[in-house]
């Protein structure tokens, strides 16, 4: 048996801090997302765009491409790393800077000839100098701040001599130049601390500085080889420093007044475009926490030259409502046709511009969590798309695109759920009706509204339900509560008095939406609220059949642990099943819908059959001390897609399957009993587990998540097989909450879902021969 696993789909958001992600001139972008550098290629065509890189074993704090190459970047992380990667066929860590005693924050590299600088900053108060000479990475110096700390750092070639710009908590700009760097001199004007910086040479020996503050203010800097002139009328104030042997004057250009909060990024750019013709005038990109990104540019002279214009906003774009919190940073793109910004969300935003327009407009973008996606599931039965739910608060709905020619690709195009406590589970009950849970005592119910409906027919090309819905139009949430408020059509707009400041607009859709009008326009209304849990709800399961619902809370005591039974048809709980004295950390019904799978932290599993012509169950078999073969918490079931066998895996490394037997047995186990050889991983966690849907050469394929990140295909027949390792960056570089295989369709693949606690969601195309 051979298996072919490709990547289908890659859902992930980048980390929330300042240079986080940059773009290079082949429009590719690269940023951190946890401990991960991926690679988003925005030029792709019908294929997954993200490429996961996993190395660091810590939050990734800062990604740039390496000036004057497409081929290599830097990053940092706080496991006290940077690394250089290498693109050589694929992506490879060619060198890791190890070193520094604490977390390193910032990070920039350029080239001085064939000879690459590195220059990193961290936490532990120092920034090092590291050099690249014939493919050999040393350290060349480490510079001492005391007790200051470096929010941000840039490195420029003046006079083709490497000076470096460090941005400290002192709210100045420390320039270190010389062959032992040493502080030459100091920039002081900014009242807060300077966040991002960009140099752009305009002359032979002139460069322009921009530094951005959280004092609101952007300062542009003129640096360039001082002349003694007489001095006639009036002059700008210069200082005068020196350095590399010469004589350098600083004036301060400008002071760019236009943004409300606090600045965190700006970048230059050497052309500009006026009617679809590009022009030779600086630009300049900045983003800011107040939901904005800027395009700055001189009034009036060409680029170059003293005694530009005044510099005016030439472009302003950004969030309307929403509850981001604004821009992290912003970068320009290829040719300057397009630009970006990442938001407090961990979104990306882009802008293109149109030459027949002469107007910039967004473009559909890939995104995800940023937060540990906590749960999966696929649309029950025809698996149209899939649903998640995060510690981010928010639950998001992916599909596929399917483009005017034919081809498709995943994106997020609805966000049923937008909330104040993180997510723990859901259960998809039908293709239009879930219920999720989160750290409170409710569960909520959610119903899809007319218009996600109308669009998923106009952006995936199926019907949810024929014939078309009944029922509200969307939903909104007011700006004081946590439940999702219907909306019907018709309804006219509150005023000003009303407390809903995001109201919902019908949005008519015929590609995915963008950032703003996931988080305001594609809510579903809520339509359910379950009471009946003592403490937080931690576990969901919803019956096949669409009748039942089960769910369980954290617990510490037999009462606590019960797992709560509730009938769709009227929401009322109709029974209490009691059997476990610790959290109950999954269920799972049999494709029949006929039996209740629990796993507990117990070290138990417990199973319930349903009574014939009722919604009760009565337990029928669960494991004690006696025979349960798993030593330790028990994190995940399954059951086979013929319902004939499940599986259990817990945090001893230990995957067993059961099934029922001929004779019953006296333990507490009843008819059912461990059907062949348990799966034991020494030294492992296994923290999720599904079965595909079909049998090959009469072998059950089985998936398996780990703590460490790693998916394993097995095949089960007479004998555990390992088919397939995905590694930490073809699955996930930390724990793996679930994964689940789509229902198998007439014609269609099998399709594997995964999710884990980096924030990722990805979607594997398996096939099997």
């Amino acid at each position: 048996m051979k298996i072919i696993v490709e990547q289908e789909y890659t859902s992930v958001a980048c980390n929330r801090t300042p240079e986080i992600a940059d773009w290079n001139n082949e429009g590719i972008i690269c940023f951190g997302a946890k401990n991960a550098v991926v690679i988003y290629d925005t030029n792709y065509k019908s294929k997954d765009p993200l490429t996961v890189l996993s190395h660091h074993k810590s939050q990734v704090n800062s990604v740039k491409w390496l000036h004057n190459s497409c081929t290599e970047l830097v990053s940092c992380s706080a496991d006290k790393t940077a690394a250089i990667w290498t693109l050589d066929d694929g992506w490879k860590v060619t060198s890791t800077l190890t070193g520094h005693g604490d977390g390193v924050t910032c990070v920039h590299g350029i080239f001085d000839g064939e000879d690459l600088i590195v220059f990193t900053a961290s936490i532990d108060s120092s920034v090092r100098v590291w050099e690249r000479k014939g493919g050999t990475v040393s350290l060349k110096q480490s510079i001492c701040l005391q007790s200051g700390l470096c929010l941000t750092l840039h490195a420029h070639m003046l006079s083709g001599k490497p000076v470096l710009f460090c941005a400290l908590d002192d709210h100045k700009i420390h320039v270190f130049a010389g062959e032992e760097y040493h502080r030459v001199h100091t920039l002081v004007g900014h009242e807060d601390w300077v966040r991002g910086m960009d140099v752009l040479d305009v002359e032979d020996n002139t460069i322009l500085l921009a530094s951005a503050s959280q004092d609101t203010y952007i300062r542009l800097w003129r640096i360039q080889e001082h002349v003694d002139q007489p001095t006639t009328g009036i002059k700008v104030e210069e200082k005068v420093f020196h350095a590399h042997d010469k004589p350098w004057s600083v004036k301060l250009e400008a002071v760019l007044s236009g943004h409300e909060g606090w600045v965190y990024g700006v970048q230059w750019h050497p052309y500009s475009y006026e009617n679809g013709v590009k022009k030779p005038v600086y630009r300049l990109l900045s983003s800011s926490l107040d939901k904005t990104l800027i395009i700055w540019e001189p009034e009036s002279s060409p680029a170059g030259g003293e005694g530009e214009g005044v510099w005016t906003e030439k472009v302003r774009v950004g969030e309307v409502g929403g509850n981001g919190l604004g821009f992290y940073g912003s970068r320009f793109g290829p040719g300057g046709t397009q630009f970006m910004g990442h938001g407090y969300n961990g979104s990306f935003h882009i802008w293109n511009f149109r030459k027949e327009t002469g107007q910039w407009e967004p473009a559909v973008v890939a995104g995800g969590h940023y937060s540990a996606v906590e749960d999966v599931a696929w649309e029950p039965h025809r698996g149209r798309y899939l649903v998640s739910v995060s510690a981010d608060q928010t639950s998001r709905l992916h599909a596929p695109w399917v483009k005017q020619d034919g081809s498709s690709e995943w994106h997020e195009i609805a966000r049923p759920q937008v909330h104040g406590y993180d997510l723990a589970s859901l259960a998809l009950i039908t293709s239009t009706t879930y219920a999720s849970a989160a750290e409170e005592k409710v569960i909520r119910v959610f119903t899809a509204p007319h218009n996600l409906i109308t669009n998923f027919k106009n952006i995936v090309g199926d019907e949810l339900v024929k014939g078309g819905a009944v029922g509200p139009e969307g939903a909104s949430v007011p700006s004081l509560g946590l439940s999702n408020k219907a909306v019907f059509s018709g309804e006219d707009k509150p005023d000003s008095s009303d407390d809903n400041d995001g109201y919902f607009v019908p949005v008519d859709m015929t590609e995915p939406p963008k950032e703003e009008t996931l988080v305001q326009h594609t809510l579903w209304p809520e339509t359910q609220k379950l009471y009946g849990h003592g403490y937080e709800v931690f576990a969901l399961a919803a019956s096949p059949d669409g009748a039942l619902l089960a769910s369980a809370c954290k617990a510490t005591s037999l009462e606590h642990a019960a797992v709560l039974i509730w009938e769709t048809s009227t929401w009322h709980q109709i029974q209490k099943l009691t059997s476990h004295t610790l959290t109950v950390t999954q269920m799972a019904f049999s494709p029949d819908s006929s039996r209740l799978l629990s796993v507990s932290r117990d070290r138990r599993w417990s199973l319930f059959c349903r009574r014939q012509g009722s919604n009760l169950f009565d337990m029928v078999a669960s494991t004690d001390k006696t025979n349960g073969v798993h030593s330790r918490i028990i994190w995940c079931c399954a059951w086979a897609h013929d319902g004939s066998v499940f599986a259990t895996g817990s945090r001893d490394g230990k995957l067993c399957v059961w099934t029922k037997k001929e004779m019953k047995s006296q333990s507490s186990l009843g008819m059912y009993g461990l059907l062949g050889e348990a799966l034991s991983l020494p030294n492992t966690s296994i923290t999720a587990v599904a079965f595909a849907p079909l049998k090959v050469s009469g072998e059950r394929i089985v998936s398996i998540g780990f703590e460490s990140g790693v998916i394993r295909i097995y095949s089960f027949g007479d004998a555990w097989r390992l088919l397939r390792e995905l590694d930490n960056s073809a699955a996930h570089h930390l724990a793996v909450r679930r994964v689940c295989f789509r229902p198998l369709r007439e014609g269609g693949d099998v399709l594997l879902a995964s999710c884990g606690a980096d924030n990722l969601l990805r979607i594997h195309r398996v096939t099997i021969c």
